[in-house]
């Protein structure tokens, strides 16, 4: 399968291209980076790093691309100032437009699109479950970055379309895990702010395993929940966290320093969504990491 990716050497796009090419597909990753565009070779399963003004100059090697992987988007764990919130918001929503013009321009009809989402589409909220029925949330910001992503991402030519909205994605190779795992590793772990706040997560394995399921099952489509079927609250991952590690969670961290030093995005930590992954279990993929303890043990 010719596939191609943006976002490609990021967290979870560099693990995607590994087991793409594992399993023997291969084509273009868009990187800002990226090279001149050069049509891989038949037969060739590797996958090449290429510019969007490369591509742009040579649409036409785009015409036969199967699959589009979207997962581009600058990063969130920054404080959301005026002008990281407007970066945060443009990285989505105009690769997504430009995406749209280079399939469009290279007269391209992809089978399918994954794109890439989050569960801060259904806002915060501590009593209330979401499922992909779920109406979208309001009045935030990361809500409405969603909001217009997804817009955004309704333009780009594919004949079926799959939008998987992320829960925070961990391993503990990369990602946020390390970091919150840190404190519990000099024994000072704990809640944050209530501990009610609800956390739904997917290990990065099985999120690739999901994206794959979704590559190779045609009958998966539209919003699809990219999360474990077992959201815990921030307490709960406090506990875990200690118990793995051989350590305490007895040090709780008050919300309101928290709102202090990280102002906005302070509700990354201290809010939250219990979102379930209904259309992923009622089609059958299997969590290698349902619960957030064995997330915890991978080795």
């Amino acid at each position: 399968m010719n596939i191609l990716i943006t976002g490609g050497t990021g967290f979870v796009g560099s693990a995607l291209t590994a087991a793409l090419a594992e399993t023997g597909h291969g084509g273009w990753i868009i990187s800002r980076r990226g090279g001149a565009a050069v049509l891989p070779a038949e037969g060739d399963a590797a996958f090449t790093l290429v510019s969007w003004e490369a591509l742009e100059a040579q649409p036409q090697l785009l015409k036969n691309v199967d699959a589009v992987v979207n997962l581009a988007g600058e990063t969130i764990n920054q404080r959301w100032t005026p002008a990281a919130k407007e970066k945060i918001r443009d990285s989505r929503v105009e690769t997504a437009d430009r995406l749209s013009r280079l399939l469009e321009s290279a007269d391209a009809l992809p089978e399918v699109l994954i794109q890439a989402s989050g569960v801060n589409a259904y806002g915060f909220s501590r009593s209330g479950t979401f499922t992909e029925d779920s109406s979208l949330g309001e009045g935030d910001f990361l809500s409405g970055v969603v909001r217009d992503w997804e817009a955004a991402a309704a333009s780009i030519p594919a004949r079926r379309r799959a939008v998987l909205r992320f829960g925070i994605v961990l391993d503990r190779d990369g990602g946020a895990l390390p970091l919150m795992l840190l404190p519990f590793r000099v024994f000072v772990g704990g809640p944050l702010g209530s501990g009610e706040q609800w956390m739904s997560w997917i290990h990065r394995q099985d999120l690739i395993r999901l994206i794959l399921y979704v590559l190779d099952h045609e009958d998966m489509s539209g919003v699809i929940n990219a999360t474990a079927p077992q959201p815990v609250q921030n307490r709960e991952f406090a506990q875990a966290a200690a118990e793995v590690l051989h350590s305490f969670a007895w040090l709780k961290a008050p919300g309101a320093p928290l709102r202090l030093a990280l102002g906005e995005m302070s509700a990354l930590l201290l809010e939250g969504q219990r979102v379930l992954p209904g259309k992923a279990l009622e089609a059958g993929f299997r969590y290698r990491y349902p619960d957030i303890r064995s997330a915890l043990e991978e080795k």
